[in-house]
C-alpha cells in the first residue's frame, strides 16, 4: 500500500525486513498460532529489522 501512496523507499524497507524475518528461522511457521511468537512480537521483530 505504501508504494501506491508514493512511499517506495518505505515499502521496500518493510518488504526487505519481512523477508529477512522469514529467512532468519526465528519465525517457526507462517501459520497463525504456530509462529512461536505473538503477533506483537513478530511486529516488533520485523520493525527491528527496518534500517
Amino acid at each position: 500500500m505504501l508504494d501506491t501512496l508514493g512511499e517506495d523507499a518505505a515499502a521496500k524497507a518493510i518488504d526487505k525486513a519481512v523477508n529477512e524475518a522469514l529467512a532468519s528461522g526465528k519465525i517457526k511457521s507462517q501459520s497463525a498460532g504456530k509462529m512461536g511468537m505473538s503477533t506483537s512480537e513478530v511486529g516488533d521483530f520485523v520493525a527491528s529489522l527496518i534500517k
